[in-house]
């Protein structure tokens, strides 16, 4: 088993650095590896220290923080030889002041290899951009012992030793830049979470905690192992050994492991995705096509993504299991049903629209935008409101994420990206990891419908109705694709959509059709509903709206719906204000008037006919 990256370089740079910033999983217990027998032993970060130091040969090591002071819990009491050059007041100080001179003071001495571990580095001061003086001459002190390395020979084999500091923070920005900027003698090492072989040797040497666990034949335990190791991508050791206790608490066997992560990370284990049945899934594409109108073929493709995802064969070429359900990118004109098949897409997962969570990212033009979806920094104005995108994960793990207009955002917002395709998770501003494994992801986009002539500036179609599927679908693939590889330069989002786009046609004639019957007969409904009134739309009032819809298709289903409220429903609206009716009565609209005074000709009925 190797060391992670940041135990090789601390075995590299000992003897080059002073001092070392540790930051990033640095609350983890960390792999403690033993070679000989190929495992490791998962520990606290100063236990690894200390046991690294201590087999190196430094003596004294000891540990400081603000409330403890210089404690060395690993040993029965503190080395006497840390206190041969520190004062009675300053042993018994735990103020940084004393603190920051006993280091100090330590770090010069030729006498003891010596390793001071400040832990909490980050309290030294409540800002590092804005240092009071106190804190400048606290960080000034640290920074002259780091640059003043002293060796001294270990007790042991009377090799040379470097005095050494450890300034544990949770990111290396907690320390004000001008102490580590520029210093050769100071070395930020970035402790990454847990990789898998880590998880995989601590999943190995206590899976048979689990209940069923001796019961499986070597092979179904290799394969539990892989599932365990493969669900946990991106988690702490501290959250893997929470899915052992979890599994303990809940009595969840060995060949539950897939629900006890599902418990972990949401608070519950039964999601609709797996309520889904085969007989469901085969009808994926009749049900989309019962809402979405005129786009057969993006309708095919859908449903294609669609059926992969509900047979969870998203991650099926080797990826993390940890991906969202799956990814689709809708492009095409304005008003051709791709925040409907987004709506139809939710309705047919969870039984309810509702389940669309929408962002409109024409809100996220700004550079820093990425602060509304994950959270603005600690210190900042809204961090304790946290992100949008991430309060939306948290409160509703179970969904279909809609980014609208994705081109509309700031380039940087697309880069939040690229981490929630591949693993299926992001860490907010508070250092909380949001899972998006139980969500289908949907971009939509109107990119390359408009173009604009470089010379006059002037905006054109580049697609238009008279064209041919084939030859809208293509010419649009063709400029996204562009778009991501030149225009923003994100290629890597590219390839995480992958094959996932999905090209809607313009709203031809036939279809216009559909979609004004669909509209009527949901207005019908819900005015039955609301209000207990019948609506009924003759024959000569249906044609005459159906003239007026396919008279102007720029705008598409959501053009047809603006010509219905104008010539429909607001006459409507006049008409029950001005009429008397009640519930259970019946309205006719026959036809349009011919003299034009009113909008329509109409007949009312009481309930009693």
């Amino acid at each position: 088993m190797q060391a992670e990256k940041w135990q090789k370089d601390l075995d590299v740079y000992r003897d080059i650095n002073t001092t070392f910033i540790i930051e990033g999983n640095v609350h983890d217990l960390q792999p403690w590896i033993y070679e000989d027998e190929e495992t490791c032993e998962p520990v606290s970060l100063s236990q690894y220290l200390h046991r690294y130091l201590d087999e190196v040969g430094y003596d004294p090591i000891v540990f400081y923080n603000r409330i403890d002071g210089f404690t060395n819990p690993y040993a029965s009491e503190m080395p006497a030889t840390f206190y041969r050059n520190v004062s009675t007041d300053e042993k018994s100080s735990r103020s940084i002041c004393s603190a920051t001179d006993s280091i100090r003071k330590a770090m010069s001495n030729s006498i003891r290899p010596t390793a001071v571990i400040f832990d909490l580095a980050n309290t030294i001061a409540g800002s590092p951009d804005n240092l009071s003086d106190e804190e400048i001459e606290h960080f000034t002190k640290l920074m002259l012992a780091s640059r003043t390395p002293t060796q001294a020979l270990s007790m042991r084999d009377k090799k040379p030793l470097t005095n050494l500091l450890f300034l544990i923070v949770e990111k290396v920005n907690d320390i004000p830049a001008w102490f580590y900027l520029n210093n050769p003698y100071v070395r930020t090492l970035t402790i990454s979470r847990p990789e898998k072989e880590v998880r995989q040797a601590v999943v190995s040497a206590r899976l048979d905690s689990l209940e069923e666990a001796s019961s499986l034949s070597p092979t179904e335990r290799k394969q539990a192992e892989g599932e365990f190791v493969s669900l946990t991508d991106g988690m702490t050791l501290v959250e893997l050994f929470g899915i052992f206790s979890l599994c303990r608490q809940k009595k969840y066997s060995v060949r539950q492991i897939k629900d006890a992560v599902k418990m972990f990370r949401y608070g519950e284990t039964e999601s609709q995705w797996d309520k889904l049945d085969e007989e469901r899934v085969k009808n994926t594409k009749s049900f989309l096509s019962k809402r979405v109108k005129g786009q057969e073929h993006a309708v095919d493709k859908a449903a294609s993504v669609l059926s992969r995802a509900c047979l969870g064969m998203t991650g099926i070429q080797g990826g993390s299991s940890s991906r969202p359900k799956g990814v689709l990118f809708f492009a095409g004109p304005t008003g051709t049903g791709k925040t409907e098949l987004a709506k139809t897409i939710a309705e047919f997962i969870f039984g309810d629209d509702s389940f669309v969570t929408r962002f409109d990212m024409s809100e996220y033009q700004q550079p820093h935008s990425d602060q509304k979806l994950l959270g603005a920094p600690p210190g900042y104005v809204g961090y304790s409101d946290g992100g949008q995108l991430t309060n939306a994960i948290k409160a509703k793990p179970f969904c279909v994420l809609l980014f609208d207009e994705i081109d509309k955002a700031h380039p940087s917002i697309l880069d939040k990206f690229l981490q929630i395709l591949e693993d299926g998770r992001i860490t907010d501003s508070a250092g909380e990891t949001m899972y998006f494994s139980e969500a289908l992801i949907i971009f939509t986009s109107n990119i390359g419908v408009v173009g604009t002539d470089p010379d006059s500036g002037e905006h054109f179609q580049t697609v238009t109705p008279d064209m041919s599927y084939d030859e809208i679908e293509a010419r649009l693939l063709g400029i996204i694709k562009d778009y991501f590889k030149y225009t923003i330069q994100r290629p890597e989002l590219l390839n995480r959509i992958g094959d996932n786009f999905v090209v809607f046609d313009f709203i031809r004639e036939d279809a216009a059709a559909e979609i004004l019957d669909m509209k009527l007969e949901a207005i019908a409904k819900n005015l039955e509903h609301e209000k207990g009134i019948r609506l009924i739309v003759g024959d000569e009032y249906r044609a005459y709206l159906l003239d007026k819809a396919l008279s102007d298709l720029s705008n598409g289903g959501r053009g047809i719906g603006n010509m219905i409220e104008t010539n429909l429903i607001n006459p409507l609206s006049d008409i029950l204000i001005a009429e008397k009716w009640t519930a259970g009565s019946t309205i006719e609209i026959k036809s349009p008037t011919a003299n034009g005074e009113d909008l329509l000709e109409y007949e009312i009925r009481p309930a009693s006919e």
